[in-house]
């Protein structure tokens, strides 16, 4: 996938035509050493959730996804314009948003993350704006413009929410992250355009870490880039990162989640696969699909952890990929 460009900028992320054929598959793991018996976390497919179609508990493209403490699932039902709420299990709780410019509606609601008194963020991709809901859809503000001076923004994509509060925004176009009080009043900028250190090319997510470091998923730059609350960066596993033998570089990481171990789970979008390393970049663990029997696409933009479980966004095949996280 070709990176997009301020020349040429329609306001997708990810192709939605993606040219590999794929199936359902297990990858091998790789175990921490031979002098340790600790068993090495891997995946297990559960289920698939959802189906393609605009009625309840269908998709149209799905990008974003989190979970509230409850286990519910809030999704970002991209190209139906709207959030769905599900059960863990995909049963169909509750929606909100229609296609507009006005106040609780969208026109590409990319990601969705939940603050700790259970308020709900969404990022627009093409209105250039955060809004803010409750937990059951009510319209509560919104800030955002598009440009790219402080405070506005081109195509956000990923959010997370501190323990403060505070608002995280990758800004995409504009090649950095922004950081918001609750309220939309910006707090600060961190990186620029660039391939080294504190720079960012495309970045698409976005998560804190059990220290409050910031993980951002640097898509073009095919890497993983942790930072501290200044900018610095402190590690990054990037294009060059093998992680174990045989195992391959990032190619458009999209995607991240952080569980309840501190493992890091990463939506590897352009290698069509779902990787889980550990808090000190070490591989652990890839799954993914292959090409045998299934005549769809496998795209994994979003993911996110609740429970001893991955759910990862599958955009093209309009679903959700629930792994199961086994030690």
């Amino acid at each position: 996938m070709t990176a997009l460009t301020t020349a040429h900028r329609p306001k997708y992320l990810l192709s939605w035509t993606l040219a590999s054929l794929v199936i359902l598959a297990l990858i091998a793991t790789v175990g921490y050493g031979a002098n340790t018996t600790k068993p090495t976390p891997h995946y297990v497919f559960v289920e698939f959730l959802g189906e393609s179609g605009d009625g309840p508990g269908q998709f149209r493209d799905p990008m974003g996804i989190s979970i509230g403490t409850d286990g519910e699932l809030y999704i970002a039902d991209t190209r139906n314009q709207r959030i769905q709420v599900l059960t863990s299990d995909g049963e169909f709780l509750r929606q909100w948003g229609t296609k507009g410019n006005g106040p609780g509606e969208f026109q590409m609601p990319f990601d969705v993350a939940i603050g700790p008194n259970g308020t709900v963020y969404v990022s627009d991709y093409e209105l250039d704006r955060v809004s803010k809901f409750t937990a059951e859809g009510d319209f509560i503000l919104a800030w955002g413009s598009t440009g790219d001076a402080p405070g506005e923004f081109s195509a956000p994509a990923g959010l997370t929410v501190g323990s403060d509060g505070k608002v995280y925004v990758a800004d995409f176009y504009n090649h950095r992250v922004q950081i918001f009080e609750p309220d939309g009043n910006l707090v600060r900028i961190l990186g620029r355009e660039g391939h080294g250190s504190g720079e960012f090319y495309y970045p698409t997510d976005l998560v804190l870490n059990a220290r409050d470091e910031l993980v951002v998923a640097d898509a073009y730059n095919h890497r993983v880039h942790v930072l501290d609350d200044d900018g610095t960066t402190l590690f990054d596993w990037g294009a060059e990162w093998k992680g174990a033998a045989g195992f391959g570089p990032f190619r458009v990481p999209s995607g991240l989640a952080i569980d309840r171990n501190g493992h890091l789970h990463v939506a590897d979008s352009e290698n069509k696969r779902a990787v889980l390393i550990d808090p000190e970049g070490n591989f652990l663990a890839e799954w993914k699909l292959t090409k045998d029997a299934n005549p769809e696409m496998y795209s994994p933009s979003r993911v996110a952890t609740h429970d001893g479980r991955a759910y990862f966004v599958d955009t093209s095949n309009d679903r959700i990929v629930v792994l199961e996280i086994r030690p």
